[in-house]
């Protein structure tokens, strides 16, 4: 069985000083890993996670310094490829089945971002424990099904919304459009030429989903009588590509937006990027539902191991 941690006693305290912050962090950080270990848990981040804390004051621990870093270098506080203390590199020498085969003696969940879906799904093909997807590189389903989840809460029946997203083919738009598929939505995609989601992808959502599926590379028309408008960050530069000329014309703003259905609502999936793919101005505007789109993803991650128990 789950544990849960009680909500209120280990994540809502008085607000600290700044002489104790790092300190305060730090056990914070303690605290989760402890309700891991106990129930099980392993978490696995393949895939950096861009902010760690780097420095902190001791013995005084007036301070926590904390800078983008990738995880160049190993952090106390970093579960890239650690479980309980030992890093797990699921496509090093040793065979795969082997290391899932040790994972079986020892845990009941695995909860792992890792780039390449295709060992995700091998491991689970192989273990005894329940295997989450936190993230690839071909889908993100926990935020999704957290936004579901906040997005029916704001917005009623979704079958009835028409849900816009502006972006690139990568994993939030691949998971929307599963989502459609299974759920009979909406869902537009608009992007530049060239960043289409795939083809395959497309024709899934387009036979099985009962709402209207489309990709368009016209914003104006894409983006007519939408009710909820979903974005993500720009794709890096690369094979000497201008991304912002490319996708500037795509950027949420204001004024393009006016063709939206009454009541529209804006949620970019973090990290956003003000001025890029949404401007300063959504952000502070009444449409922006982007931080209480994730108010729901404690709750949701809770029922997802909940479910599986």
């Amino acid at each position: 069985m789950v544990n849960y941690p009680n909500k209120k006693a280990n994540f809502v305290r008085e607000k600290q000083s700044t002489s104790n912050r790092g300190m305060v962090f730090e056990a914070m950080i303690n605290e989760a890993n402890d309700y891991y270990r106990v129930n099980n848990i392993a978490i696995i981040h393949k895939k950096p996670i861009p902010v760690q804390i780097v420095n902190v004051d001791y013995p005084n621990r007036s301070s926590a310094v904390i800078k983008e870093a990738y995880y160049k270098v190993p952090s106390t506080t970093d579960y890239n490829g650690i479980y309980k203390g030992y890093y797990i590199d699921f496509e090093a020498k040793e065979p795969l089945e082997d290391k899932v085969g040790y994972l079986n003696c020892w845990i009941d969940y695995l909860v792992i971002r890792y780039k390449k879906e295709k060992i995700i799904r091998e491991i689970s093909d192989k273990a005894e424990f329940h295997v989450v997807n936190a993230m690839s590189r071909e889908s993100h389903p926990c935020e999704i099904l957290s936004d579901l989840m906040t997005l029916n809460e704001m917005k009623g029946r979704l079958k009835n919304q028409k849900i816009v997203f502006v972006g690139e083919g990568a994993n939030i738009s691949n998971t929307w459009f599963e989502a459609a598929a299974k759920l009979d939505l909406n869902l537009t995609q608009i992007c530049p030429t060239g960043y289409e989601i795939s083809n395959e992808l497309f024709k899934y959502a387009r036979d099985n989903s009962k709402g209207e599926i489309v990709v368009t590379n016209d914003f104006e028309k894409g983006i007519r009588n939408a009710d909820i408008i979903l974005t993500d960050g720009w794709p890096p530069s690369e094979n000497g590509k201008s991304i912002p000329e490319i996708f500037l014309p795509y950027q949420l703003t204001v004024d393009k937006l006016k063709s939206c259905n009454t009541g529209y609502i804006v949620n970019p999936c973090p990290p956003f990027t003000r001025g890029k793919e949404v401007s300063e101005e959504i952000i502070n505007s009444d449409r922006f539902i982007g931080y209480k789109g994730k108010e729901n993803l404690l709750h949701m991650q809770k029922a997802i191991l909940g479910i599986l128990n």
